[in-house]
């Protein structure tokens, strides 16, 4: 029996791995790769970071590139975006397996190519029924209309946030910062998807799209109705960390929207980005997702289901689906009892 090679493939662009790299390692040639054997399955596994019953799955391919929105699609590197796209098939393979047991939203996110970044805001926050204050939790926000979030290993936070389409829901892979610069990222995410569904390759129309999703994501998190009462030329820097905590974005962000939507002179806002740069940095914080929170406790209470059974289905480690899922999939300590079947002893189970 021979493994199946897309497989191989998939995880080798995740560990951003050559065909020529790996085969090296293995101590094999290349055409090997191509039909390797059941007995190559553990080296496989050690030398690219997964489990042995990944290479038996059924056949399959990373992401398209091409449909992916990259934060820094400039900044990227090739190597970069290849092992974020093998990572987003496993993020969609994670989900199809959640749903399997669980039933959870639909993507509900309207298109809206076309609308400037202004009218796309006003329009989300109508369908959304937002009103014009600040935006509640945007990480539970998307959730509940269907948006299936994740969160991006240390491996590859070089890549920043990135989102997709696939199959008609909405993915995104959240890089770890503050609470503020995470409610951003994914309010910036929110628009591509939003306004971007038919985005080309051309370096000019990915740039025009960048910026336009900058825009949504200030308009949508600092409603101009809500700011307009709050700032003006005598805002000082208390003033503004009480705004940057009341409308949950970085306080560079608000002095940037207000000074681009006319509320802050440029003599203004010269001296208050001088003075906010010298305020300690935010803090980075773990976000909390409602889906997994609810998810992998409901798996290993109800279908005695661990994180390493999952990875087993997976075929990832419990590590692996640990990182994907905010740390909020159980992983075993080292050095913890372990059942026979590899499933975690009850009352040793730990959140890292």
């Amino acid at each position: 029996m021979t493994l199946e090679p897309t497989r191989i493939r998939l995880a080798r662009e995740r560990a951003a791995l050559s065909r020529s790299a790996l085969a090296a390692s293995l101590g094999i040639c290349e055409r090997e790769l191509a039909h390797a054997p059941e007995a190559l399955s553990l080296a496989l596994a050690e030398a690219l970071g997964c489990a042995p019953q990944f290479f038996q799955l059924p056949a399959t391919q990373a992401i398209d590139i091409g449909r992916i929105f990259f934060r820094s699609p400039r900044r990227t590197s090739t190597a970069q975006k290849v092992a974020a796209a093998a990572l987003g098939r496993h993020g969609v393979e994670l989900y199809n397996l959640i749903t399997q047991t669980f039933r959870l939203p639909q993507t509900e996110v309207p298109e809206l190519c076309g609308f400037t970044p202004e009218d796309a805001a006003a329009q989300l926050r109508t369908e959304w029924a937002l009103g014009c204050g600040a935006l509640p939790d945007v990480l539970h926000l998307l959730e509940s209309h269907g948006v299936r979030v994740l969160s991006l290993p240390a491996s590859l936070e070089e890549v920043k946030t990135f989102s997709f389409w696939e199959d008609g829901q909405a993915f995104i892979f959240l890089a770890s910062g503050s609470r503020n610069a995470q409610r951003l990222a994914l309010a910036h995410e929110l628009g591509h998807l939003l306004m971007h569904s038919t985005l080309g390759e051309n370096r000019e129309q990915l740039a025009v799209a960048e910026r336009e999703a900058d825009e949504f994501a200030a308009r949508l998190l600092l409603p101009a109705l809500s700011l307009q009462v709050r700032v003006s030329d005598s805002l000082q820097i208390p003033q503004l960390l009480l705004l940057e905590e009341h409308f949950g974005a970085p306080a560079k962000v608000i002095l940037a929207h207000a000074r681009a939507c006319h509320l802050l002179g440029e003599d203004a806002y010269q001296w208050l980005s001088q003075e906010l740069a010298l305020e300690p940095p935010a803090e980075h914080q773990q976000l909390v997702s409602r889906v997994f929170s609810l998810v992998f406790p409901s798996l290993q209470r109800d279908h005695r289901a661990s994180t390493a059974r999952i990875g087993r289905e997976l075929g990832l480690t419990a590590e692996q689906i640990h990182e994907l899922s905010f740390g909020q999939a159980f992983v075993l300590l080292e050095g913890q009892n372990r059942c026979d079947t590899g499933e975690a002893v009850r009352g040793h189970l730990r959140a890292l």
